[in-house]
């Protein structure tokens, strides 16, 4: 099975390369790449073009944001496979995109998920704390559970039937396109219980109160434009739940390969 990963970026010159070097490291996989730039001027492009054809396809053009990228990416994917990783985040080892699909093939799922590191910026080896994602029950995305997206790999053919991120959203696309998939249209899913991808701390969510009150309010839409009812706890259990879900650490500890 050829895995698509796409990577939606702007202006990430310094970083960028951590991304990239964890995808061009998978061992026993077929890849397609792709990288979607949203016309960067900061060095990102000249980067980028210095890995050759190692990177399979690559578009550079003013955008509307990270979705409006990634969605480019789905609709140019011709994996049977769709993984998606942002340009602040790689791959934990070079045996991950092997591992999801060996889930594939070994079941009959839909979409395979697992767990994240949340790393520090400044030095990626630091482990701050960790989205632990547990298995899926069906009522779970009532008490606020989402598994984190950049650790979500699901068939093109998810993303051909029901559809890829909802741009009318801002902060909520990722939280829309799990509920519509997992909840809404009960993809079958395979939970592999390993970390498979560093995160750098400091989604744009989460920096303010104000920016808290503005995400739940997309929730809320989330659920509004599926025609789905959430319980009058689900939004106020959402930012909790991650308390549940991440465990915190302040040392680092070596790769769960």
């Amino acid at each position: 099975m050829k895995v698509s990963v796409i990577t939606a970026v702007f202006s990430n010159q310094a970083i960028i390369h951590d991304a990239i070097n964890s995808v061009l490291s998978q061992k026993n996989v077929e890849i397609e790449y792709s990288i979607v730039d949203g016309g960067s001027n900061d060095g990102t492009v000249e980067m980028i073009l210095s890995y050759g054809d190692r990177i399979s396809k690559f578009i550079s053009e003013p955008d509307d944001g990270v979705y409006f990228a990634l969605n480019k990416g789905i609709a140019m994917a011709t994996g049977d496979i769709i993984a998606l990783l942002h340009s602040d985040d790689f791959y934990a080892h070079p045996y991950v995109l092997s591992q999801v699909v060996e889930a594939f093939q070994d079941t009959d799922c839909d979409a395979v998920y697992s767990n994240l590191y949340y790393v520090k910026g400044s030095n990626t080896n630091k482990i701050v704390r960790l989205w632990d994602s547990g298995l899926y029950k069906l009522t779970d995305f009532y008490l606020g559970w989402m598994p984190p997206h950049p650790a979500f790999f699901a068939k093109r053919e998810v993303y051909l039937k029901y559809g890829s991120f909802n741009t009318k959203l801002k902060s909520a696309a990722d939280y829309e396109l799990m509920l519509r998939l997992i909840f809404k249209h009960n993809i079958k899913l395979q939970y592999i219980p390993k970390f498979f991808v560093k995160m750098r701390t400091g989604g744009a969510s989460n920096r303010s109160i104000l920016n808290r009150i503005k995400a739940n309010i997309e929730d809320r839409r989330a659920w509004q434009i599926n025609n789905l009812s959430p319980k009058w706890y689900t939004l106020l259990l959402k930012p909790l739940v991650k308390l549940f879900q991440y465990r915190f650490f302040s040392y680092f500890r070596p790769d769960n390969s």
